[in-house]
């Protein structure tokens, strides 16, 4: 589990949060939404540690982190580039490499192992670090907008994906994003921030399996109108 305790950031005179509190349950994904400039981008970066907070932060001892390019690097393969962030971890090389295959074989990749960056639509270099992502062994995903910028179908892709890769691990996710739908389709449990210092403005369960979700669109638009409301009003 994760687990944020009084978390207080401040940049300068502006205090983003104050005595701010949050779980995360294990093999959870929630999803964070607000209006930009609210503190999304901030929880995630206290999360992984990138910024100076005070306050308590437990379970974060592994991180995964997708930010919203791909920061691949150009002149690494796509194999090359989810082997390098897990090779240090590895005595055996060879297992670093077999991992990095298999992963990207559970995204969609296989036979673009050895394509490099440039030669990748924005979807497949997505992929690719949504792998990379997986394939490191984390207890937690942090994702902000992964999928920001794709077109309608590209972005349905990669949520499958995305939920295919996060079935194999054992990790817990919480991503960022401005997307209502995305919220709906990917997460167990929405929470919308505002104010300021932020807060919690409001708390969406999404009980009903995700399978289930792409069939009930009077549950997915309702759930959608509550996340939507709850934005407008934060």
């Amino acid at each position: 589990m994760l687990e944020i305790k009084n978390l207080s950031v401040k940049y300068g005179d502006k205090t983003v949060f104050d005595d701010f509190s949050l779980s995360v349950g294990d093999r959870e994904i929630l999803c964070v939404l607000g209006k930009s400039g609210c503190g999304k981008t901030t929880l995630l970066n206290s999360i992984a540690g990138l910024i100076p907070y005070k306050g308590e932060i437990s379970g974060a001892d592994g991180i995964s982190y997708m930010f919203q390019e791909d920061r691949l690097i150009p002149s690494l393969t796509a194999l090359e580039n989810v082997t390098f962030a897990i090779a240090h971890l590895y005595k055996d090389k060879k297992q670093a490499r077999e991992d990095a295959v298999a992963a990207l074989k559970e995204a969609g990749l296989e036979g673009f192992e050895n394509r490099y960056p440039h030669t990748m639509s924005g979807g497949q270099a997505a992929r690719v670090s949504l792998a990379r992502a997986f394939c490191y062994p984390s207890r937690v995903l942090l994702t902000d907008e992964p999928f920001k910028g794709l077109d309608i179908a590209t972005a349905d892709v990669l949520e499958n994906y995305f939920l295919k890769l996060f079935t194999l691990s054992q990790k817990c996710a919480v991503i960022v994003s401005h997307s209502v739908e995305e919220a709906v389709a990917l997460a167990d449990r929405a929470v919308v921030l505002g104010g300021n210092p932020c807060t919690v403005q409001a708390e969406i369960m999404l009980d009903m399996p995700r399978e289930e979700r792409k069939k009930d669109l009077a549950y997915a638009a309702k759930k959608a109108a509550e996340i939507k409301d709850a934005i407008i009003a934060s």
